[in-house]
């Protein structure tokens, strides 16, 4: 049976009026999400992960003010009629955000969602190029790729985890960007799950506030091009071509390589696959469901093998899909020079 004690002292902190049944929000990794309607409106209930200082929340009412002030809709966070931000119960921290319009869905209906994703990806990046912020709070590490390898390595692996702990000690060095690439503030989190659209297939809105972060477009762009092309075990070249012709669209590609931009996709990819094993280790961070999986272990255990097996299909695609990526980017360059 559900938990929901937290319920009433939360509605009466945020004055969020008379609420019906919340209803459980199983789409996040990591924090407990629940939407609810009430006499006031639509709202969505977090209870942050104890990893995450409340200082979080502050950081993203910053970025996410100013991005509305510019036009790009990404939610609010509520305050409380004393200004704070968050509810202490129950041991927890929990916050309230508007529920913005729109629907996510767990994988692009079409390509054209894909272009519309990647179009707000552009306009996203160039209005964080302009901001200057001190973060109160990061997660520490957070696209650390060679930390986390440094950190994988120090692990005795257990004979069930030995081959995949095997094969990213033994790959991941290689994939490592170069360094004094230029960063900016980026979301960190570009899942194509964090993006709402309206019935026609339009962007209506970003949501998940909680990793913003200096860092380059590789990594940024690697992530969400990672998650937007997956199917399974495999990822669509088609996906991957169609988030950036719509991000061409902003402006933002022609100073971007492709050798970099797939080799962001595999890096992050496999540094997925290794925040899985660690915790597999740890077994303490991700959410997991317990209707699929015996454990949190069996399910990581499970998350990481997929990495594994998209960086291989990756692989054996990339020579076809970096000369598509290359003649995007010489199409966009020629526009850029006209």
């Amino acid at each position: 049976m559900l938990d929901l004690t937290w319920l009433d002292p939360l509605v009466q902190h945020f004055q969020l009026g008379d609420p019906k049944p919340p209803e459980a929000i199983r789409v996040g990794l990591i924090h407990q999400t629940w939407k609810l309607n009430t006499s006031e409106g639509s709202f969505i209930a977090q209870r942050l992960h104890p990893r995450f200082d409340p200082a979080v929340t502050e950081d993203g009412q910053a970025i996410g003010q100013w991005l509305r002030q510019h036009g790009f809709p990404v939610p609010r966070f509520r305050r409380a009629r004393d200004g704070s931000l968050h509810l202490s119960w129950a041991e927890g921290l929990w916050r309230v955000m508007d529920c913005l319009p729109g629907s996510c869905h767990p994988t692009p209906p079409n390509w054209g969602y894909l272009e519309e994703a990647g179009a707000a990806v552009g306009r996203l990046h160039r209005l964080l190029a302009q901001m200057d912020y001190r973060f109160r709070f990061q997660i520490p590490h957070f696209h650390d790729t060679a930390h986390l390898w440094q950190q994988l390595r120090q692990y005795e692996p257990a004979p069930e985890v030995q081959a995949e702990w095997q094969f990213l000690i033994e790959t991941v060095p290689n994939l490592l960007l170069p360094s004094g690439i230029p960063t900016q503030i980026i979301h960190a989190d570009l899942k194509f799950n964090n993006f709402l659209f309206d019935e026609q297939g339009r962007f209506v809105g970003l949501v998940d506030l909680d990793t913003f972060m200096y860092h380059n477009l590789y990594v940024e762009l690697g992530d969400a091009l990672r998650s937007w092309g997956k199917r399974g075990n495999t990822l669509q070249p088609e996906a991957i071509l169609a988030g950036l012709r719509g991000y061409a669209q902003t402006g933002n590609l022609h100073a971007l390589q492709p050798e970099l931009l797939l080799q962001g996709i595999q890096l992050i990819t496999l540094e997925l696959g290794m925040r899985f094993l660690q915790d597999w280790f740890e077994d303490a961070y991700w959410n997991w469901d317990p209707q699929r999986y015996p454990s949190r272990k069996a399910h990581n255990l499970a998350r990481c093998q997929q990495q594994i097996c998209l960086y291989q299909d990756l692989t054996q695609r990339a020579p076809q899909l970096l000369e598509s990526m290359r003649a995007l980017l010489s199409c966009e360059q020629r526009k850029e020079g006209r």
